[in-house]
């Protein structure tokens, strides 16, 4: 039986400027289909076809979350802190294990990429145009941008698994300007492979991440709280990939004394990008072209990249993006 899947996705991005010891910068973007439509062929009863609702459905965890703990802060991986395990930390654990369970690739089709970068040499963003310096470091953050962009789709898309690109929403106010979206969008769609479409209506929106801020029963309300995942996924990748901390199951009750809530809450993320350990094996993993998280550097002949594992695991291991192709 052959199978076909087509989704209708929102990229939800964030950014950070202090990833770890080695205070890299950071993109993040989530991918979640608002619409996926799974075609399967060659079966003993012919075609079947199949639709999944994921943002609706995941959304809908992320209510009973907040419900079940009573939890209505904004979640914020830098913002976890204290000693003592609280209800919020529950929901913050809860918030992870579901995300990464919408990383698996069997039914709920979301996605995720990341890439981490040095600070540049203003030689280095000087190529990339602007009358001051605020200008070419946001023209230059851009790049990255468009190049993650462009890396993710391609390697977590395929011909068999084609999608469509509704809206990108970013968290936060603009800089001194909004995100160019000819610089992104328009530039992206001469550059990628004819299974990516981007939506001729497509925009790139900047939103605050802060639920509050938004009526309940709006959509903004919504994209918020995706935004606020976006954060915590790209969170636990640093302190699972880039700090110098521990990363460990467990499962605290309310009061107790914990030294490393971060790397609890981290864990079920760190599991998942440690498949890559399996080599070729990864590939029957159910979170295979789930993710992507790679580091990329600027040299004087041009960009390299590399993968970015685990502090368990050798950067010789194999199974991952290099985002060679961009």
């Amino acid at each position: 039986m052959n199978k076909y899947i087509e989704s209708e996705v929102i990229i939800y991005h964030d950014e950070t400027k202090d990833a770890g010891e080695l205070r890299l910068k950071g993109h993040v973007l989530f991918f979640v289909p608002i619409k996926t439509i799974i075609r399967e062929t060659g079966g003993l009863f012919g075609s079947e076809e199949t639709q999944v609702k994921p943002l609706n459905d995941l959304f809908k965890e992320i209510k009973k979350i907040r419900g079940n703990c009573k939890a209505n802060h904004k979640f914020h991986f830098s913002d976890i802190s204290g000693r003592k395990w609280a209800q919020r930390n529950n929901a913050e654990k809860q918030l992870i294990q579901i995300g990464v369970e919408y990383l698996r690739q069997l039914k709920t089709f979301c996605k995720l990429g990341i890439i981490f970068y040095e600070n540049p040499e203003y030689k280095h963003i000087a190529r990339y145009g602007g009358e001051d310096r605020n200008e070419k470091e946001l023209r230059f953050g851009e790049t990255i941008l468009r190049m993650l962009l462009k890396g993710t789709l391609h390697y977590l898309y395929d011909n068999n698994h084609k999608v469509r690109i509704l809206k990108i929403i970013t968290d936060g106010q603009p800089h001194h300007r909004k995100l160019d979206e000819f610089r992104i969008l328009d530039r992206l769609m001469a550059e990628v492979s004819e299974y990516v479409e981007i939506s001729p209506y497509a925009e790139l929106v900047h939103l605050s991440s802060n639920h509050r801020e938004h009526d309940k029963d709006s959509e903004e309300y919504i994209h918020a709280n995706f935004l606020q995942l976006a954060d915590m996924l790209l969170g636990c990748s640093i302190h699972s990939c880039l700090k110098d901390a521990k990363v460990r199951n467990a499962n605290p009750r309310v009061n107790d004394v914990i030294d490393d809530k971060k790397g609890i809450i981290a864990y079920p993320v760190k599991e998942m990008l440690d498949k890559r350990k399996r080599g070729k094996g990864f590939g029957n993993s159910s979170h295979y072209k789930a993710f992507t998280i790679s580091r990329a550097y600027l040299t004087n002949v041009g960009w390299k990249f590399e993968n970015v594992m685990t502090k368990e695991v050798s950067v010789s291991d194999t199974g991952q993006l290099t985002l060679l192709d961009i």
